[in-house]
Formats: structure tokens, C-alpha cells, sequence
């Protein structure tokens, strides 16, 4: 599918790029697949759309981001001091989280994805810590478990990865810059993406509903058609990472955060009349 492969090279982009996992664009993408039978060649329960699309959204997530962390590996930009307590609390989390999404309605998890997107984009525009110096990214044990905890139940509750949410927290806490940021990202969601999928496809045994070849929630071929775009871009967002200003690259992610979000909203959000 000549459109599966564009999208996920986007994602892939911008998760080398801005450290996101690609969720982002993923996630929305699987929305829109799922409502067209036309495209997909299968109906598909319009209750299990959302748990469905961010459980695929991780299969997709996990070599993507390992591809993106390879580059920057070889960078020299990876900072394992911050990576390795947010990531092990990030899996912990996602185990969970992908659980509790099972039990919650798909239009409340579509609006809280949007939610999410609408309120990390103002926070980057409004933000001024990309000018901090680099520090040598280490936090607090309990920063690092919390923050960890709550990348990974929300990167699997929305199907993001939990690039988007460790970003903020590793400038908050870990004081790194934005290009360093980036790697160590990619790093985390290496750890939660993996556990999220697991979880999730533990939790579709027997669900009546999906889609052909799907492992539990998590439908293969629409991952299988994601990855390669993905997995191919991803470290070319990462050697344009590191020639862009920091300024920069906080507006782009800022500006796609907030036109995302706002689009979710838009057409989920109940208007009353």
C-alpha cells in the first residue's frame, strides 16, 4: 500500500527528528484505515478501533525508534545515565497501561490523545528550557520512576510510544538540550513499546471483532505495511536533527503537535445541539 508506505516514512521522520516515536502520525493514520473498509478490505468493530490503532501504532513504534537510536548511537549522543531508570519504569507502566485501555471507550481515547497533543505543543511553544546547558542527565530516583511511570502508562493507553511525553520530562529534570533529548527519547520508548505490545496483545485473546492475522490487538499486516517506510526514514530524521537550531526544532514539533491535536478534537469532541 503505496499510502501506508508515505505515512509511515513521516513517522519515521519526525521520530528521528523530534525523538516522538511517530505515534503521532501513526495513531491518527489507524483511525482513519480502521473507518474505511473500503481501504482495508475488512469491517472492523468501531468499538475496537482506538485500542486496535494504538496497539498496531507500537508494533510500528519499536523498530522505528531502534532505528532511530542506532543512528544516534553512532552519533554519540546516547546518554544511557538518563535512559536506562526512565525506561525500566516506562515498561513496568505500559504493562499496565495497555490493560487499562482495553476497559475505555475508543472516542474517550481518541479525545485524550488529542488533549495530549493540544497541551505538550502549547507547553513547547510557550517553553524556554531548550537554552539550558547540557547537564550530564542524571535525576532524582524518584523523579525518574515517576516520570518513567507515567511515559509508559500513557504511551500505551494512547499508542504513542512515550517519545512525546519523555521529552518535556527529560528537559525539566534531566536539564538536557533538545538534540540530546531527542536520543535518549527514542531510547525510552525502546523500553516502554515493547512491553506496551505484549500487554496488548495478551489482553485481545478471543476478542471477537478484529482484523485477520492480528496477534491480540495488534494487526500485523497494517504494521507490516507501516515499518518499512518508517524504519527507512528514521535515521535521516536524525542526521537532520543534529543541523537544525534548537529553536527550530521546538517550533516544527510545537506546530504539529497543536495542528494534530487540534484536528482530534475537532472531530470527536461532543458539541452539544
Amino acid at each position: 500500500m503505496g499510502l501506508a508506505l508515505v505515512v509511515g516514512g513521516v513517522a519515521g521522520f519526525l521520530s528521528g527528528l523530534l525523538g516522538i516515536g511517530g505515534g503521532t502520525v501513526l495513531v491518527p493514520f489507524l483511525y482513519l484505515l480502521l473507518s474505511r473498509p473500503d481501504l482495508i478490505g475488512v469491517s472492523v468493530d468501531p468499538a475496537l478501533h482506538a485500542t486496535l490503532a494504538h496497539a498496531t501504532s507500537l508494533a510500528v513504534i519499536m523498530p522505528t525508534a531502534l532505528s532511530g537510536f542506532l543512528a544516534y548511537r553512532r552519533k554519540g549522543l546516547v546518554d544511557g545515565v538518563a535512559i536506562l531508570p526512565l525506561g525500566i519504569s516506562a515498561a513496568l507502566a505500559a504493562l499496565v497501561g495497555a490493560q487499562v485501555a482495553v476497559f475505555l471507550p475508543s472516542d474517550l481515547l481518541k479525545m485524550a490523545f488529542g488533549c495530549m497533543m493540544v497541551w505538550i505543543g502549547w507547553r513547547l511553544y510557550r517553553g524556554r528550557r531548550a537554552e539550558q546547558p547540557v547537564s550530564e542527565g542524571r535525576m532524582r530516583p524518584w523523579a525518574a520512576w515517576a516520570g518513567g511511570g507515567v511515559v509508559g502508562f500513557l504511551s500505551a493507553i494512547l499508542g504513542i510510544g512515550g517519545g512525546v511525553l519523555a521529552v518535556p520530562i527529560l528537559l525539566r529534570w534531566a536539564r538536557l538540550d533538545l538534540h540530546r533529548v531527542t536520543a535518549a527519547s527514542i531510547g525510552i520508548v525502546g523500553f516502554a513499546a515493547p512491553a506496551g505490545i505484549l500487554s496488548y496483545m495478551w489482553a485481545g485473546r478471543g476478542i471477537e471483532g478484529l482484523p485477520p492475522a492480528s496477534l491480540g490487538f495488534v494487526s500485523i499486516p497494517l504494521a507490516l505495511a507501516l515499518i518499512p517506510g518508517a524504519v527507512l526514514m528514521a535515521p535521516l530524521g536524525a542526521r537532520l536533527n543534529q543541523r537544525l537550531p534548537v529553536h527550530t526544532l521546538r517550533l516544527v514539533f510545537a506546530t504539529f503537535l497543536l495542528t494534530m491535536g487540534v484536528r482530534l478534537l475537532w472531530v470527536y469532541l461532543p458539541i452539544p445541539g
